[in-house]
């Protein structure tokens, strides 16, 4: 696993399918993630333009955070205990800002991400905090934690694949 560039995630891709989309893209891709609270390892705030499933795997559990275009915005937290309301797996649709970490009080998160069709590097774009300062209630900590800092780059270098 190494750190993906702008978002910072430990991940490793599993499986890129070797059919392509019209666009030249993989039809579908897998892929596993480790959060960690020391060396620090997140997803910063991001969009996509495919939808991505989420799978917890093992570990403690993390905190995903969803910043909607109509200004709402909520935290799904992928887990075990279904008592506490966590869940497996999760979907975040196309379009929909996110991010995520280990879960306040975890240490380190293992998970995976599935995109159909598949990841490839033109569909992703790091979202700077100023582009979501004062717009979300109750989510500012978050955004100035998560946020692309204003000066750094925002896409992925060109021809990315990881």
């Amino acid at each position: 696993m190494k750190p993906l560039p702008v978002e910072g995630t430990y991940f490793v891709n599993t499986y890129v399918s070797s059919e392509k989309t019209a666009a030249g893209g993989p039809m579908g891709t897998a892929g596993v993630g480790l959060y960690r609270t020391e060396p620090r390892s997140a997803s910063t705030l991001h969009v996509l333009e495919f939808d991505e499933v989420w799978h917890y795997y093992e570990g403690d559990p993390i905190a995903l955070y969803e910043f909607h275009e109509d200004g709402t915005c909520r935290t799904v937290t992928l887990g075990s205990d279904f008592s506490a309301g966590q869940v497996m797996q999760h979907t975040i649709k196309a379009g929909v800002i996110q991010g995520g970490e280990v879960a306040p009080g975890g240490t380190w998160s293992l998970f995976a991400c599935t995109m159909s069709p598949g990841f490839i590097g033109t569909c992703f774009r790091g979202v700077r905090r100023s582009e979501l300062s004062g717009k979300y209630e109750g989510y500012e900590a978050i955004i100035q934690r998560m946020g692309v800092p204003d000066e750094h780059e925002i896409n992925l270098p060109e021809g990315y694949q990881n």
